[in-house]
């Protein structure tokens, strides 16, 4: 029931999509003469929140924030007794009726995993991604993971497949039951840069120590560098929907225990 909630949920409020609906209801309000102001009100207001999210930064800003909070270690310790990735780097319903691997913008990660693999051999190995795909839950992204393990020369007879999880929390939860982490163990996580802050408080509320090694990074982690590009309307709400979702899914997450922290932000023991 969570998972199609929170898919449903999001699908409605990601910034493009209410403020279009907003603008939309303002347009059939309007149609009433006795509501005419009233609608023409909400529709000057949508148009004007598109405007003010597509021109200002303000998406690219929460982006460079998330992605501040764990960056990659310079170095890894010396043995590594497991390695996980989070799935998401898939199109697996496309890819099913194509025959082909469908790879998104969160490919990133994957290349990330398999480079971390091939220096510490003598690590565990753990792909974590189910059928994230509300209208599609045949669609299995494992498979797409595995076609790609074979592309990159990865065995992927040493990789455990985890393929129950349709969220962040299920892949950490189902992860730690398959691999029962011993606390003497180093293990690390591989994710896209702006995810690893809820990610990590996930983490923290199993007390799992991790060390977090994040990819696919979208900006330099330089607010000056925000601030001095040229706007992109596309772009701007492009980090937005990125930002908001994982700002709003820690909240979730922390309010319904599945998150130690509240805000995204790394604790002080670990900076």
């Amino acid at each position: 029931m969570f998972f199609a909630a929170s898919k449903i949920f999001w699908s409605l409020i990601q910034p493009l999509n209410a403020l279009c609906l907003l603008a939309l209801l303002g347009f059939l309000i309007r149609l009433r003469e006795k509501w005419e102001h009233a609608g023409q009100a909400l529709m000057n207001f949508a148009l004007g929140a598109i405007l003010i999210f597509g021109v200002l930064p303000i998406g690219p800003l929460l982006m460079t924030y998330l992605e501040r909070q764990y960056p990659a270690p310079k170095s890894l310790p010396a043995k590594i007794d497991g390695i996980i990735v989070l799935g998401g780097a898939f199109e697996s319903a496309a890819g099913v009726k194509s025959g082909q691997i469908v790879a998104n913008d969160q490919i990133d990660r994957m290349f990330c995993f398999v480079d971390l693999a091939k220096k510490h051999p003598e690590a565990k190995l753990v792909f974590s991604g189910g059928p994230g795909d509300i209208l599609n839950p045949s669609a299995m992204e494992g498979n797409d993971a595995r076609r790609f393990f074979d592309l990159t020369g990865l065995e992927k007879s040493k990789i455990i497949f985890e393929e129950k999880s349709r969220n962040t929390f299920e892949n950490i939860l189902n992860t730690m039951e398959m691999v029962d982490p011993k606390t003497s163990e180093t293990w690390v996580v591989t994710t896209s840069a702006y995810h690893m802050p809820r990610t990590m408080g996930i983490f923290a509320a199993f007390r799992w120590p991790v060390i977090p090694y994040q990819c696919d990074p979208r900006t330099d982690g330089d607010y000056k560098t925000v601030l001095k590009t040229m706007p992109s309307v596309t772009g701007n709400f492009s980090k937005l929907n990125y930002a908001l979702k994982e700002l709003i899914g820690n909240a979730v997450y922390y309010f319904t225990d599945k998150s130690a922290y509240l805000f995204p932000t790394r604790p002080r023991s670990a900076q």
